[in-house]
């Protein structure tokens, strides 16, 4: 034989080609599975493309390994050292044999469940949809109706073979008009665009479903009284049923259209007007008209739930409790009345459960960006890294959204990195400049970040519009003009936040503050004893309210309680000993209580954990305790 000849028939007698055959298609197997897994784990890219430079290393090795190698039955042996009497290349050969077609048939099977199972599974093709924003082309129809396709999606979402576009990315869209573009955009296969316009003594709406790889309509129809639960039911119905996706469970329908539609004006003035008043009175409409209308039963209770975190009242906390409850006993599978839920148990401090609550309406509603930031808050006490975290994520996938920015800022708050927590105020009053509690919270954040002049100037400007959001402005110029010694017109405003919100126990307790220092301790007591309640109140309602401890540890030690104030320091020293606010108010207490040595220690804490210079240097009760901060 000609020497290439013997040299390919040593090859295969050495079994290299065997060994490479299975060396390559284990590797393509290992490689699959390690796309999958690195996949879920989030693994960063380089981690893949060091696999495969790996195992295409591995090649030649094993082919050198192969030829140099031969395993006995004593043992790997160099091929040189073994006798061809004593070779058993014939039977390993035959084991790689059946090794590679054993691994083939697993590549097989793989490809198969990937190609035909998994694949179709998840293929946009046949499950996932996008609801574009319906157009208003008749101009006597409503803003409010242009809600209709956001409601559409959110019955959409309640199929467990339906995968929608996320709201945000919808919103996010350059041009709602570039079907094919948008579909990639989105990653779906349907796209679905309404045209709301009047039509008698009515709203009517037109629905297209159109292919996103073509562009071609596939499905349209006709529906008057858009302004009807029924109508949108029928809608998601008649979707569904065009691409072949079975029926589900669709909510029930609100009694009377009327309270449909009120519904949704609430949820439009809800958007822009703070969740305020006028939503409120809308939702209680919709719900005389059909008690059992389980979306506007969670709108108030939302509506409820917001005021109750801004001004307290208890009569609030128990009515939002009320309608949470039947809204949740009417239809627990609609995202809003989970996430109203959700947001229930967090002001109740059973966080655990509100976690529950809003991961539930994550559930029903993947796209759910409140939800999103409400399970980042409720870590804010127990793990504010995980929270800052989450939320910094949110941010970067929702850049354009106020809520994770708010949310944010709150934890910055609460760790006393004032000047981090107005960066994010700042950027929550650019996405929504006439937004009022925006522009609060940034207010708030200035000052006690000890920017006075430029909080003064915000301030001034919207208490002259008579601009309340339940007192906060109000109560936030007062405590400026409390640092710069003007007690009198500081009580003055403390009185009128106190006129806004009178079950608040913080604007109580800073009126106290204002109250003692115009008119002595006798004069405050009063003031600090209705704050000691309605803390003990929120207490009750939340056992991990935030700042009732601490009002109630400065209202001791104003009236002179000196026991009660001792064994509530104790725990706030056990508990929150790197809480700079926690750490602040223990000085200012301890220097209302005549303990000066225990007030200069807690101030210089409190300096050190980086509470602003400028704000501890301007209060009173910490320049009372002699301590002496170095300069900038």
């Amino acid at each position: 034989m000609l020497p290439t000849q013997e040299f390919i028939a040593e090859l295969k007698r050495r079994n290299v080609f065997r060994a490479g055959a299975a060396y390559v298609v284990l590797s393509w197997l290992l490689i699959q599975v390690a796309d999958i897994l690195l996949e879920a784990f989030m693994a960063p890219q380089w981690v893949m493309r060091t696999a495969i430079i790996a195992l295409a290393i591995g090649l030649p090795v094993t082919l050198v390994v192969a030829w140099a190698y031969e395993l006995t039955r004593e043992g790997f042996k160099r091929t040189e050292e073994v006798e061809l009497a004593d070779s058993i290349t014939f039977q390993t050969g035959r084991k790689l044999d059946f090794t590679i077609i054993g691994v083939l048939a697993v590549t097989l099977a793989w490809f198969a469940l990937d190609k035909f199972v998994w694949q179709t599974a998840n293929d946009s093709d046949s499950d996932s949809m996008a609801v574009l924003p319906f157009e208003i082309i008749s101009s006597d129809v409503a803003p409010f109706f242009a809600q209709l396709s956001g409601d559409l999606a959110r019955l959409l979402k309640r199929s467990p073979q339906m995968r929608l576009a996320s709201d945000d990315a919808v919103l996010a869209l350059p041009d709602v008009r570039d079907l094919v573009g948008n579909s990639a955009r989105l990653g779906v296969r349907y796209l679905v665009a309404g045209t709301i316009s009047s039509r008698g003594n009515g709203v009517g709406l037109k629905v297209s479903m159109f292919d996103g790889k073509t562009g071609e309509q596939i499905w349209q129809q006709d529906f008057d009284n858009a302004h009807s639960q029924t109508t949108l039911n029928n809608i998601a119905s008649l979707l569904v049923a065009a691409i072949n996706i079975d029926p589900f469970e669709l909510p029930a329908e609100a009694s009377d259209p009327k309270a449909y539609e009120l519904y949704l004006q609430a949820r439009r003035q809800s958007t822009t007007s703070d969740a305020g008043a006028a939503a409120e009175a809308l939702y209680r409409r919709s719900i005389e008209l059909d008690p059992r209308f389980s979306l506007s039963l969670a709108g108030l209770c939302e509506v409820l739930v917001s005021r109750y975190r801004s001004n307290s009242s208890q009569d609030d906390f128990e009515e939002a409790e009320k309608y949470c409850h039947r809204a949740w006993t009417i239809d627990s599978h609609v995202a809003e009345v989970q996430r109203a839920i959700g947001n229930l148990y967090a002001e109740s401090g059973l966080l655990d459960r509100a976690r529950e609550a809003f991961a539930a309406s994550l559930a029903i509603s993947p796209g759910d960006l409140l939800a999103q930031v409400a399970i980042a808050s409720t870590y804010h006490e127990e793990d504010p890294a995980r929270a800052e975290a989450q939320l910094r994520s949110i941010i970067k996938q929702h850049p354009g959204s106020p809520f994770a920015y708010t949310s944010l800022q709150n934890l910055y708050f609460k760790q006393g990195r004032y000047h981090e927590a107005t960066v994010y105020s700042r950027k929550a009053v650019e996405l929504t400049p006439d937004d009022r509690r925006a522009l609060a919270n940034l207010s708030g954040g200035l000052v006690l970040a000890g920017e006075f002049e430029e909080a003064r100037s915000m301030l001034e400007k919207a208490v002259e519009r008579n601009n309340l959001v339940f007192g906060t402005d109000h109560n936030n110029l007062a405590t400026v003009m409390f640092f710069e010694g003007d007690y009198a017109g500081a009580v003055r405003l403390f009185e009128r936040a106190v006129e806004a919100a009178p079950e608040d126990s913080l604007y109580r307790r800073n009126l106290g503050d204002a109250v003692y220092y115009r008119d002595g301790r006798d004069a405050a007591v009063p003031v600090f004893e209705k704050a000691i309640d309605l803390a003990k109140t929120q207490l009750a309602i939340n056992p991990e309210n935030y700042d009732a401890p601490t009002t109630l540890l400065v209202g001791y030690a104003s009236i002179g309680d000196e026991e009660a104030y001792r064994a509530l320091a104790d725990k706030l020293v056990a508990g929150r000993s790197g809480d700079p606010q926690a750490l602040y108010d223990l000085s200012v207490a301890a220097s209302r209580i005549g303990d000066m040595d225990t007030a200069r220690e807690f101030a210089q804490k409190t300096f050190e954990s980086g509470y602003p210079r400028a704000f501890l240097i301007a209060d009173p009760d910490i320049q009372a305790s002699g301590v002496v901060f170095p300069a900038h």
